[in-house]
């Protein structure tokens, strides 16, 4: 079993002294974030396609080992609406290839006004997935979140994406896990947007719900060869700390490196 558990997104000024070096620049930033944890989920992607020089040299800043996750653009999934959308589905999959094997999923995620009227159009968009390369799908309309969804996207090997978020009830989440039957799962911990102002420290305790996330896993494991997770910073107020605990509570070992504290003018 590996596990690819992380943050979403790594360019965060307020993690200093927590998670980067003080006098880190941010240039710098991916690179120190590989010292301590193996895998990103890229949320840049979702603004549009990268070119795949930047996707080259995303790849060579960090070791061999280490996984990116990249959302889908917006503009395929929130714009157009997956309606005539397939050349750029193949666009942006063509450049994210050049990850190579630090490619770790890709997440096609919807907003919440996209409900099951829209599955035909859905359905014929499937077809520009190419089967190559892990996918997930998330929804923000629970009524996705079927066994007949789930059979679909299975039967071409992608994934149903589970999260921790106001927009979906955990146990149908849960109901997700038991019934998976492709050998990866992809688990968000998103929380509550715009819950807190920064993201230097831990500001709400979630301490059960990161175990009751872990043993959810832990009962899909036999039947996963990967997992994906990935922690927002509205879950906890400092999702590297959330990740900490992530692998704490799955028993996945982790190190943290040593770093140099901000300094105080006081």
């Amino acid at each position: 079993m590996e596990w690819s558990l992380g943050t979403q997104g790594w360019s965060y000024a307020d993690w200093v002294g927590t998670m980067y070096d003080a006098a880190v620049r941010p240039d710098a930033y991916l690179r120190s974030y590989a010292e301590e944890f193996r895998s990103v989920e890229i949320d840049s992607t979702f603004y549009g396609t990268p070119a795949v020089d930047r996707v080259r040299k995303w790849a060579a800043t960090v070791p061999d080992g280490f996984t990116f996750s990249c959302k889908l653009p917006r503009e395929i999934t929130h714009e157009r609406r997956m309606l005539g959308a397939k050349g750029l589905i193949a666009e942006f999959y063509d450049a994210v290839r050049a990850f190579g094997p630090k490619l770790g999923c890709v997440l096609v995620q919807f907003e919440a006004s996209y409900s099951r009227d829209e599955e035909p159009a859905f359905r014929d968009a499937l077809d520009a997935f190419p089967g190559d390369v892990r996918t997930a799908f998330e929804f923000r309309d629970p009524g996705w979140y079927a066994p007949d969804v789930q059979a679909l996207l299975e039967e071409r090997g992608f994934a149903l994406a589970v999260a921790d978020a106001p927009f979906v009830p955990r146990d149908l989440m849960h109901d997700v896990l038991r019934r998976t039957a492709v050998p990866f799962a992809y688990l968000r911990l998103i929380g509550d947007h715009d819950a807190f102002d920064r993201y230097h420290a831990v500001q709400r305790e979630r301490e059960r719900d990161v175990a009751w996330w872990a043993a959810a896993l832990g009962e899909a494991m036999p039947r996963l060869e990967r997992a994906f997770a990935y922690v927002n910073n509205h879950y906890q107020g400092h999702s590297p700390a959330t990740v900490r605990a992530l692998h704490a509570a799955l028993g996945v070992p982790h190190e943290r490196p040593k770093r140099i504290e901000q300094p105080t003018l006081f």
